[in-house]
């Protein structure tokens, strides 16, 4: 009789094992799905945009990609920089259009008197300022890209990493 109590028990003891294994890694697994939402948030820009970039022109190759952001902007090139000027005093260095998060944007880095660089986020459809990014966030965010980066193996050049989804237009300025 003594015999298959202990054996009994032995089941018992196997089953709440796995029970608990069971449990454990559920909850390992929900902690880490919660990390990498949380994480992703933090990267995403709060604004949104009027105009909406459908996801098929991702695919479509550079030069009509870029053709078809220009398609859909609303305003212009100089109605962007004249929207980023009104909000940041400064020397304009570059303008892109892109699809930020699927919205079509116009960045427009601007140079401050002080040598602060600010990106401007402005809505290309109405001209409306989105957000304003200073060149300490900019490069916050780039190290922590790059670590990342690193961390999975896939350090690139800056040569080589090429931001293949605007369009750019660059001024060069005189110094005196």
């Amino acid at each position: 009789m003594k015999w298959k109590f202990n054996i009994g028990l032995k089941v018992v003891a196997v089953i709440v094992a796995l029970i608990v294994t069971v449990g454990v890694g559920a909850f390992a697994v929900a902690a880490s799905d919660n990390t990498s939402n949380s994480t992703s948030d933090t990267n995403s820009p709060t604004y949104v945009g009027s105009i909406s970039v459908p996801q098929d022109v991702e695919n479509e190759k550079e030069d009509q990609e870029a053709k078809t952001l220009q398609d859909l902007a609303k305003i212009t090139v100089e109605q962007a920089k004249d929207s980023a000027l009104s909000v940041v005093n400064g020397t304009i260095n570059k303008v892109e259009l892109g699809n930020e998060n699927g919205y079509l944007v116009y960045s427009v880095e601007v140079k401050t008197a002080d040598g602060v660089i600010k990106d401007v986020k402005v809505d290309a459809g109405n001209g409306k300022v989105l957000q304003i990014d200073t060149d300490n966030e900019m490069n916050g965010m780039e190290k922590e890209n790059e670590k990342e980066k690193e961390q999975a193996g896939e350090k690139e050049d800056d040569e080589s990493s090429a931001d293949n989804d605007n369009i750019q237009e660059e001024s060069e300025q005189e110094e005196g």
